[in-house]
């Protein structure tokens, strides 16, 4: 049982590290999305951001589905954090589910359109999330799905 144990502390540390950069990621979605809106437009378009933000509103409106985006992962990345803490270190098996599908969810949703913004500094720190929890969750599948 003392190997198993350190297999989901191991599993913690590396869950933790990824839920951080998500943590990170996401305050500056909210708190600076111009930030990442700037880099992507630009990906995506062709064009530098300010040509488009400034028309009226339209650079308003992308902004706040920035901030909207960044919210929600921002939610997620808290909730995931409270699991991590919570359940996942008793090696709750709907913990370890949980982590998958939320974690898996939220990278892969932001992989997507980050390739398609063509914004390769945001797609290789996602891919580093998704490595991150990848790892995370194997290392410890036989404590979680072994029979006690």
């Amino acid at each position: 049982m003392a190997e198993a144990k350190k297999s989901v502390k191991i599993s913690f540390v590396i869950l933790l590290i990824m839920l951080l950069l998500a943590l990170v990621y996401g305050l500056i979605t909210v708190f600076a999305p111009e930030f990442i809106v700037a880099r992507s437009f630009e990906g995506f378009t062709g064009k530098p951001w300010y040509i488009y933000d400034a028309v009226v509103g339209v650079g308003g409106y992308i902004i706040t589905l920035e901030r909207m985006a960044g919210g929600l992962g921002l939610a997620l990345t808290l909730g995931a954090l409270i699991v991590l803490f919570t359940a996942y270190r008793k090696v709750e098996k709907w913990a370890w589910y949980y982590m998958l599908v939320v974690g898996v969810i939220g990278w892969v949703n932001n992989l997507i359109a980050n390739i398609a913004f063509k914004n390769t500094v945001t797609t290789t720190i996602i891919i580093i999330g998704l490595i991150l929890i990848i790892i995370g969750l194997l290392i410890p599948v036989k404590d979680f799905f072994s029979k006690k």
